[in-house]
């Protein structure tokens, strides 16, 4: 089962009793809208797992390889964030591990040209042969980056990851299994994947 929860940062409803002190006093040390998605992120986190999971408190949290956040104890459930804009998302995964990433559906200058260097050619056709190509390009992007962010990998490695939409397959050779979720909710674009078949996806926006 996958949980995800969409947020905007306006909007976000902090919890701190769900946080530990050592979280609250980390978020001092950050100011403006990096506070805030610090804040954010961390009180979805804890609702979810208070919610899914009758966890009180967010648990001690470390980061692993790549920058990839994690909990101390590894038994507990798998999570990753992801933030674009003034929108802010947390995913956990209650049966396997997540990657997680959102974009705003925006203009991006050049992003022909991104698409050549960062997607693969039959990637690069179908993104043009759909009737807006701004959306694949971000629909791929997405999907490309939550497969990265599954396995800690960079952005670097991003045409590693093989997308073929129309029969609904990732590969990478840095990894064995993907299984993605994706869709649009306005205005942002959302994709999951996943290291086993998503078969309960739940997203509390």
């Amino acid at each position: 089962m996958v949980i995800v929860k969409l947020a905007h940062l306006d909007s976000v409803e902090l919890n701190y009793s769900l946080l530990s002190p050592q979280v609250i006093n980390d978020a001092e040390s950050l100011n403006g809208t990096r506070k805030k998605q610090f804040l954010a992120c961390r009180s979805i986190l804890a609702s979810l797992l208070k919610q899914y999971c009758h966890i009180d408190t967010l648990p001690t949290m470390i980061i692993a390889d790549n920058n990839r956040p994690g909990f101390l104890d590894s038994h507990l459930p798998d999570f990753n964030i992801s933030h674009s804009q003034d929108w802010v998302a947390v995913a956990i995964s209650l049966n396997g591990k997540v990657g997680l990433d959102i974009e705003v559906s925006r203009q991006r200058q050049n992003y022909l040209n991104v698409a050549k260097s960062f997607f693969a050619n039959d990637e690069y056709q179908w993104m043009l042969a759909q009737s807006d190509t701004l959306n694949a390009f971000w629909q791929l992007w997405t999907l490309k980056e939550s497969a990265l962010k599954l396995y800690a990998k960079g952005v670097w490695q991003m045409k590693l990851v093989k997308v073929d939409i129309e029969n609904q397959l990732i590969s990478a050779p840095f990894g064995q299994h993907f299984y993605y979720h994706y869709q649009q909710q306005a205005p942002v674009h959302l994709a999951v994947n996943h290291d086993k078949p998503i078969t309960n996806f739940v997203l509390q926006s």
